[in-house]
């Protein structure tokens, strides 16, 4: 309707530079002068109507999705730890780490963020064609060492869940300095609480302080928002859930093992974690 109105528009002042033309006194003058004017006219409203028509399409919200989010926690060697232990379901040695990332990259995956997650749960933005979200909890040094340079070489992305009460605590824990690099080479720094606590054995009073104190010190590493919680010990509830959104947080991520969907809640999506024996083939869809 838009381009039809402007049509007519530009019709009726054509009409009218002619007329102006074959009935003005002045003779070139005049001709010279409504002759430019309505070439004016009609040059803008094409550029009017073809910005117009080529404005993007409202992304429509989605029918389904499958997004997966991958957790890991240490990045090292695994030898001497049994396979029945949390030590090496834990863990994965930095070369198998490295073999993931590439097969990710050789199948067309594309890591994410949780901002961006959201957006396409909400069926505000169209994502990629193969998302993926990785992240690391617990702060572990390792991973900074193993882990970093690895995701920099493929041009990955990832959300770092810290406990804040580690920082700078150890030669183990990230440091302040590593968590703003990590921050300024464009990864997600999100909390994963101060001190790692069960969430569902604390008062109210408790929980906020853990979710807000993390914030607070997160923020102020690196300058940017925090809107995402990894539930410590993936222990969460009702009650939970609902203080941690009350608190401003849009994401809360536990351990099971498999992609998240359109039916999940954004407070208690699905990871599935990650070990030497995880077989990405038959993990992710």
């Amino acid at each position: 309707m838009r381009r039809f109105t402007l049509l007519s528009v530009v019709a009726v002042l054509a009409m009218t530079a002619s007329a102006c033309v074959s009935n003005a006194q002045g003779g070139s003058t005049a001709s010279a002068s409504s002759s430019s004017h309505a070439q004016k006219i009609l040059t803008n409203t094409s550029s009017v109507s073809s910005s117009s028509s080529s404005l993007p399409a409202p992304a429509a919200k989605p029918v389904s999705f499958h997004i997966p989010i991958l957790v890991y926690h240490h990045i090292r060697p695994t030898a001497g730890y049994p396979k029945t232990t949390w030590s090496w379901k834990m863990s994965v040695t930095p070369s198998v780490f490295a073999k993931q990332m590439q097969w990710l990259e050789d199948h067309h995956y594309t890591t994410i963020s949780l901002d961006t997650f959201v957006k396409i749960a909400k069926g505000e933005m169209r994502g990629p064609e193969k998302p993926i979200v990785i992240t690391f909890d617990d702060n572990n040094e390792n991973v900074f060492v193993s882990g970093f340079p690895i995701l920099k070489k493929h041009w990955f992305t990832a959300t770092w869940y810290v406990i804040t009460s580690r920082i700078d605590k150890s030669k183990d824990s990230l440091s302040s300095a590593q968590i703003k690099e990590l921050s300024q080479a464009g990864m997600d720094i999100q909390s994963h609480s101060v001190t790692h606590p069960w969430l569902t054995s604390l008062s109210v009073s408790q929980q906020k302080w853990e979710l807000d104190e993390s914030r607070k010190t997160i923020e102020a590493l690196t300058g940017k928002p925090v809107r995402h919680l990894a539930y410590p010990l993936t222990m969460q509830n009702a009650q939970v859930r609902s203080v941690v959104s009350q608190e401003g947080y849009v994401t809360g991520t536990i351990m099971d093992p498999r992609p998240a969907t359109q039916k999940d809640d954004l407070l208690k999506l699905p990871r599935i974690m990650m070990t030497d024996d995880t077989g990405l083939a038959q993990a992710l869809p």
